[in-house]
């Protein structure tokens, strides 16, 4: 360590020795309750010198004006005591003190906890500044997990938003209560949902997955190629890792065929092993196709473009995957494509869900739930 930071480290000590109800939140940003009735927030750039300072003084909800006269001075330790000095002046013992001092504790007790999460958990945290509204960011998963609250009263607060799959959210996550208990039941629901987000990583990083197109923390299924026209849909319960739902997308007979493989070695499902394991196991399968390294490479041989538009990708970047029930036609669909091409045949026809109708080039029939598709 070489001496300017030794005598910064040294003068850092000093000042929070000198001013003990002062915690330092952020480097060289310092919050801190005055004689239980004032929130000081104070920022020094420059520490331990007092230039390019920033103040905000807080009594209850209400912001404190300090004298700018007793505030000329260059170092941060006497630009401290000049402020406690002007407070000194203020403080009046009438009866709103009471209110305003248990205002002031429950800010500054949420103040020290998002202080305690933001360092144990090293994720981002953010708040305005009567703490009404928080979020606290950049936690797990790649950082891609988020809770945002807003204070309902007191030390109360509500969950507005969250990064949490839908079907892991209890009712007791939707409650009014305190931080510290949302943040332990949403911490709780990140550890049981491991194994969850572990067996989505690893049909995303070895599978190739077509939809969604762009994944988060929310979503629960992914779709991805089997072979060229036949593509596997696998839908997982957040909270419970053997629920697990198979569908197919492709040629009627290819479809029926994998269908009727996998119902008859569903029992063999080995809970030990992660799902893209066990659809192995059930496929017969070495590996199923992975996405290109270099998203260019995709569609470029043009096979695998689209038979009416004849794109890979169409405007929401998803790629062919209806194809007819004919073997021996190489062609396949985007869905919004197909669904056009339908609307345009007298012959076509829909049945509750299913629309069925000829393929553009061998007049083969092509059935598909394009609103199941669609939604994708």
């Amino acid at each position: 360590m070489d001496d300017l930071k030794k005598a910064e480290l040294q003068a850092m000590q000093e000042f929070l020795r000198e001013f003990p109800f002062l915690v330092e939140l952020d480097h060289f940003h310092f919050i801190g309750l005055y004689k239980r009735i004032y929130k000081l927030d104070m920022r020094f750039p420059r520490f331990p010198s007092a230039e390019q300072h920033y103040l905000a003084i807080h009594r209850g909800h209400i912001r404190v004006p300090v004298t700018v006269e007793r505030l000329s001075f260059n170092d941060a330790k006497s630009f401290v005591k000049s402020i406690l000095e002007a407070l000194n002046g203020q403080t009046k013992d009438d009866g709103t003190t009471a209110c305003l001092q248990q205002g002031t504790r429950d800010l500054t007790a949420i103040a020290f906890e998002l202080l305690s999460i933001q360092q144990q958990y090293r994720c981002d945290v953010a708040f305005n500044p009567d703490i009404t509204h928080v979020e606290i960011t950049a936690l797990r998963q790649g950082k891609q997990h988020m809770l945002v609250l807003n204070r309902t009263s007191g030390q109360q607060f509500k969950i507005t938003r969250h990064t949490l799959p839908e079907p892991a959210v209890t009712e007791s996550f939707q409650r009014q209560t305190t931080l510290e208990r949302h943040w332990q039941i949403f911490c709780d629901t990140l550890d049981q949902l491991e194994e969850f987000y572990g067996n989505l990583n690893t049909i995303d990083e070895l599978c190739y997955v077509v939809h969604p197109t762009h994944i988060d923390t929310k979503t629960t299924w992914r779709v991805f190629k089997y072979d060229r026209k036949v593509f596997l849909k696998v839908a997982l319960h957040p909270l419970q890792p053997t629920a697990v739902d198979i569908s197919f997308i492709g040629p009627t007979r290819m479809v029926s065929g994998l269908r009727e493989q996998y119902s008859e070695k569903q029992d063999e499902w080995d809970t030990e092993c992660n799902v893209y394991t066990n659809l192995l196991r059930i496929f017969d399968k070495m590996s199923f196709p992975m996405r290109p390294i270099d998203p260019a490479e995709a569609g470029a041989e043009g096979e695998d473009d689209c038979g009416i538009c004849m794109g890979y990708r169409d405007t929401d970047n998803r790629i062919p995957i209806v194809s007819c029930d004919n073997e021996k036609c190489s062609l396949i669909f985007h869905v919004f494509c197909l669904k056009e091409w339908f609307a345009t045949q007298r012959e076509s026809k829909k049945f509750f869900t299913i629309s069925i109708g000829n393929c553009p080039y061998c007049k083969h029939k092509i059935s598909s739930s394009f609103d199941d598709l669609i939604a994708l």
